[in-house]
C-alpha cells in the first residue's frame, strides 16, 4: 500500500506529481477510500500537511486530465472525513468550475464547510444538506457510513462554532433532523449512530463535540465481521424454483420473468430497500427475485452490447469465463445466450463463480447449469479482499474472459488486491468485459485505474470505451464500459 511519505516524495513539481498519480492511482484509490477510518485518523496530520505545503503543486495538475482531477477529489473527501476544513474549501473551489462531478455527498458537505458566516446559514441549508446526502445514500454510496458521517460533521460543526452563544440554533437543527427521522421511513438517518448522537447533553459544548466525535470514530473504524464462506461446490437444487427453472427457455428474459412472477406475489419497499442500491450482499430468497425484477434487465442490455464489441475471431476458440461478483450470474447467463444466437460454436471449458452472498451464488450456478450443463463450474464464496491464488485453478486453456458486472465501482474491496490476483492467476490471452453504471466521475476513475493498470503492459489492447448519462443512452440508465484485451 502506497504511504502519504511516497506521495511527499512525488509532490516536488507538478509533472512528478502527475506521472506518479498516472503509475500509481489504483493505490492513492485505496489509500483514500479502503482504509480503515481509524488508520486515516492515525495519519491525519501527515496528510493534512501534505496537502497544505503541497497546495500550489496539487493546483498545477491539469484537470483536463480525469486522473488528477479524480486525484484531487479524493482529497476533497478525505479532507471532509477527516475534518481538513481548510484543505476542503480550497480543493472544492478549484474544482468548482471544472465540469467534473464529484458526487452529492461532497456537494452536500461544501454547503456547510463554505460561506457559511451566520448559524442561520447553518440552519436554512439543513434541506438542501439533507437532500442532497439522501440522493447520495439511494444512488453513490455503497452503504450509508460516509453520508452519516457528513451529517453528523455538519451536526458537530454547528455545536463546535455556535455552542457558546447560540445554543437556540443548535436545538433548531437538531429538531429538523428528529423531524426527518419521524418523516421519512426510509431515511438514511435511521439506526443507533444518529439516535446516540442526538442524545449527547448539550449543556457543555465543547464535551459535546468531543462525545460526537468519538461516536463517530468508533463507528466508522469498527470492524466488520466477514461471514462465514462455504468451501464446497455450491448448487441450488430441489427447490420450487428449480422446478420453475426447468420449464422455462434458455434464454435471460424467460429466466428473469419466474423472479418477476414471484415477486409480484410479495412486493415491499422493505424488501427492495433492503437490496441497497443492488450492493448489499443477499441473503434471503425475496431479496433474489426483487434484485432480479429491479436490475435484471439493465444489466442484460449492458452486457448484451458490450458483448457485440468483442471482435469475432475471439468466440472462433474455447476460452474460461470468470464471472467476478456473479450474483446470480446474470452475466455469465447473458454471455452464453449471446453466443448461441450468434451462431458462434465457441466452448466454455471452464466458469468460475465468484460472489460472497451464498443464496446467490447457489443460483448463479443453477442458472449457468441450465444454459450449459458441460461447463465446468467452480465455485467461490467469497468476497474480493478474502479471495486468495489457491482459489482459482489451473486451466489448461489460457484463454480468458473475465466478467465485471456493476462490481469495478464499488469501494468496498482493494482494488490493488484484485489486480494482483488478476495478474498471478490467469496467464495467457485476456479479455475483459467491465460495465457499470455511471454514478461520478471519482467512482468511474476507480474502474478507469484498474484498465489503466493492465494498459502498461506491451500486449494491451483498447477494443472500447463508453460513457452515457442520464438520458443518453436508454431511459434513465446509464453505463460506463470499458472493454480491452491483454497477455499476461
Amino acid at each position: 500500500m502506497i504511504i502519504i511519505e511516497d506521495l511527499q516524495k512525488a509532490s516536488v513539481d507538478v509533472s512528478s506529481l502527475q506521472n506518479y498519480i498516472l503509475d500509481n492511482f489504483e493505490e492513492v484509490y485505496d489509500l483514500f477510500t479502503h482504509q480503515k477510518h481509524s488508520d486515516l485518523v492515525a495519519s491525519r496530520d501527515k496528510l493534512n500537511r501534505y496537502i497544505q505545503l503541497n497546495r500550489n503543486v496539487i493546483l498545477q495538475l491539469n484537470i483536463v486530465d480525469k486522473t488528477n482531477l479524480a486525484f484531487i477529489s479524493l482529497l476533497i473527501g478525505v479532507s471532509e472525513e477527516l475534518g481538513l476544513i481548510s484543505s476542503f474549501r480550497f480543493l472544492f473551489d478549484h474544482l468548482k468550475g471544472s465540469n467534473y462531478n464529484i458526487g452529492e455527498r461532497l456537494n452536500a458537505a461544501s454547503l456547510y464547510l463554505i460561506g457559511v458566516r451566520t448559524a442561520d446559514d447553518y440552519v436554512n441549508r439543513y434541506e438542501a444538506i439533507y437532500n442532497h446526502l439522501q440522493h447520495s445514500a439511494e444512488t453513490e454510496e455503497d452503504n450509508t457510513d460516509k453520508v452519516l458521517m457528513t451529517m453528523v460533521n455538519y451536526y458537530s460543526q454547528v455545536i463546535h462554532d455556535f455552542g457558546e452563544f447560540n445554543i437556540d440554533a443548535i436545538k433548531l437543527l437538531k429538531a429538523k433532523i428528529q423531524k426527518s427521522l419521524s418523516d421519512f421511513e426510509f431515511s438514511f438517518l435511521h439506526g443507533n449512530l444518529i439516535s446516540d448522537i442526538l442524545n449527547v447533553d448539550l449543556s457543555n459544548f465543547a464535551a459535546a463535540y468531543h462525545t460526537i466525535h468519538s461516536l463517530l470514530d468508533s463507528f466508522l473504524g469498527r470492524d466488520i465481521l466477514k461471514p462465514s464462506y462455504k468451501k464446497e461446490f455450491l448448487l441450488e437444487s430441489g427447490t420450487k424454483y428449480a422446478s420453475l427453472l426447468a420449464y422455462v427457455a434458455n434464454s435471460f428474459k424467460a429466466v428473469r420473468q419466474i423472479s418477476v412472477s414471484q415477486y409480484q406475489l410479495i412486493k415491499s419497499d422493505s424488501i427492495y430497500n433492503s437490496l441497497g442500491r443492488g450492493i448489499a450482499i443477499l441473503t434471503d430468497e425475496k431479496q433474489l427475485y426483487a434484485y432480479m425484477n429491479s436490475y435484471g434487465n439493465m444489466h442484460y442490455e449492458k452486457l448484451i452490447d458490450a458483448f457485440k464489441m468483442l471482435p469475432k475471431t475471439f468466440f472462433e476458440l474455447e476460452t474460461n469465463i470468470i464471472d467476478w461478483g456473479c450474483g446470480q450470474a446474470m452475466a455469465s447467463m447473458t454471455y452464453y445466450e449471446f453466443v448461441s444466437q450468434n451462431g458462434h460454436k465457441q466452448q466454455t471449458k471452464n466458469l468460475t463463480l465468484i460472489e460472497p452472498s451464498e443464496i446467490a451464488l447457489k443460483r448463479a450456478s443453477l442458472h449457468v447449469r441450465k444454459f450449459d450443463p458441460t461447463t465446468e463450474i467452480h465455485t467461490v464464496n467469497k468476497d474480493l479482499d478474502t479471495l486468495v491464488n489457491k482459489d482459482f485453478s489451473k486451466n489448461k486453456t489460457q484463454r480468458h474472459i473475465h466478467l465485471f458486472s456493476n462490481i469495478l465501482d464499488i469501494d468496498g474491496f482493494s482494488l490493488t488486491h484484485l489486480l494482483k490476483l488478476v495478474e498471478s492467476n490467469f496467464p495467457g490471452d485476456n479479455y475483459f468485459i467491465c460495465v457499470s453504471p455511471y454514478i461520478n466521475d471519482t467512482r468511474t476513475s476507480r474502474l478507469d485505474a484498474f484498465v489503466n493498470y493492465f494498459s502498461k503492459k506491451p500486449n494491451f489492447k483498447k477494443i472500447q470505451s463508453i460513457e452515457n448519462m442520464n438520458g443518453e443512452w436508454k431511459g434513465t440508465w446509464t453505463r460506463v464500459v470499458r472493454i480491452f484485451n491483454v497477455s499476461l
